[in-house]
């Protein structure tokens, strides 16, 4: 998948279906072969596919940042347009999830969650559940989650995301540099991933000191709509 997302051309996502059918075709004892299982499957070799395609870029808060953002109430809606800063990356969350996200042709973020453990230790992939959740997120869309069953297992992981996915539109959030093409490979040779590691240009309160939670704000400037972090403090 990562070579057909890294050096395919417009046909690399039909390719990756191609190949994706196959490998499922081929599982021991036809395992992967209901819907559900070749849906998830699907997600997880797309997301994956855009991320190699996009520079690995793998997110992580360095620990005051990680701390300020879990004392923080999530936006209750996106702005009309946001930008992130990147095209495709994965964000690793401090409970334990991890979320790939992409931006489409059409401007939307396509996201895959993936559960706590995901994969951990298991090479035997056919016997383990895929235990994703994927959503489309555009410009204006309420992020208030709905009280259903459904949700509530990743009720935690989700509004974590939208803190992070918030964070990332600030002028003051500070991504570190990526590495150069030859330690990237040089990482992957090893089996590692360079980690981008994300920060905040300023004082950020210890977290044994907060005596406010952090909140979202919105702030209208030149006629744009954006979103303004207010830490903890």
């Amino acid at each position: 998948m990562a070579h057909l997302f890294e050096y395919g051309g417009k046909t690399a996502v039909a390719d990756c279906d191609a190949l994706l059918q196959r490998t499922l075709r081929a599982a021991p004892s036809g395992t992967g072969r209901d819907a559900a299982r070749q849906e998830a499957e699907w997600l997880l070799a797309q997301a994956y596919g855009h991320f190699v395609r996009h520079g690995r870029q793998l997110l992580l808060c360095d620990a005051a940042l990680d701390a300020a953002l879990a004392a923080t109430h999530p936006p209750k809606a996106l702005p009309p347009a946001p930008i992130l800063p990147l095209t495709a990356c994965f964000i690793a969350l401090p409970d334990g999830c991890g979320v790939y996200v992409h931006s489409d042709e059409e401007g939307a973020w396509q996201v895959l969650m993936l559960a706590a453990g995901f994969a951990r230790e298991n090479n035997a992939w056919w016997r383990q559940d895929a235990e994703v959740l994927a959503l489309t997120l555009r410009g204006g869309d309420s992020l208030q989650l709905p009280d259903i069953a459904a949700v509530q297992p990743w009720r935690a992981a989700l509004l974590s995301l939208f803190n992070h996915l918030a964070l990332l539109m600030q002028p003051r959030c500070q991504l570190a540099a990526a590495s150069s093409p030859a330690r990237q490979a040089e990482a992957l040779r090893r089996g590692e991933l360079p980690v981008r590691r994300l920060s905040w240009q300023g004082n950020l309160v210890q977290s044994e000191a907060y005596g406010k939670e952090g909140y979202w704000r919105r702030q209208t400037a030149g006629g744009a709509e954006r979103l303004v972090w207010v830490p903890p403090r």
